[in-house]
């Protein structure tokens, strides 16, 4: 599978995309963890994820039950692209302190939390940033599709027990405050 998931990050290359205001709203609950379409929490937000920078351990489930809105970035430290997004969030986050979490997810699996150490601390981003572990990915392929590793930066929100795929792509800070304030 790690193979398969090279071939398809390598061949899909760091791209950006012109379908940026496309949103697909998952299914909402009264239960208390955030749902999918299918509307069961997905296992891809129990897994154990480390900081980066902290070493603390948590999970995307943890982070969503804070009460905050939680903005995830698919990236993988050759992108820059991927690094464009994560500026653009670092600035939004910047005008609105605590107001949410921002999640990094490195989906590439020839990258490591050291990797990913060095990639956040050189270029001074904000929030959580890990290096996803192979299992989680393949259950994030499985919630979300193919489409979630075809291209990077990918973006998705939860926000009211929900799950928003927001799509690929630079989203500049404007739109993601357009988009938080829709969605929350």
């Amino acid at each position: 599978m790690a193979l398969c998931l090279i071939t398809v990050l390598l061949s899909a290359g760091c791209t950006t995309s012109e379908t940026r205001d496309k949103t697909i709203t998952t299914s909402n609950t009264s239960s208390s963890s955030p749902t999918t379409d299918s509307g069961n929490e997905s296992s891809w937000m129990t897994f154990p994820i480390t900081d980066a920078i902290t070493g603390k351990q948590t999970s995307i489930l943890d982070l969503a039950n804070q009460g905050k809105p939680v903005i995830i970035h698919t990236f993988a430290v050759w992108c820059p692209a991927c690094s464009m997004q994560l500026r653009e969030t670092a600035k939004l986050l910047n005008e609105n302190p605590d107001a949410f979490t921002v999640l990094g997810i490195d989906i590439d699996p020839r990258e490591n939390t050291a990797m990913v150490k060095n990639h956040v601390e050189k270029n001074k981003f904000i929030g959580v940033y890990v290096a996803a572990p192979t299992d989680m990915t393949r259950s994030l392929i499985q919630t979300a599709g193919t489409k979630i590793v075809q291209s990077l930066p990918q973006t998705m929100i939860i926000c009211n027990k929900k799950v928003t795929y927001v799509g690929d792509g630079v989203f500049p800070e404007a739109k993601l405050k357009t988009i938080l304030t829709e969605l929350c």
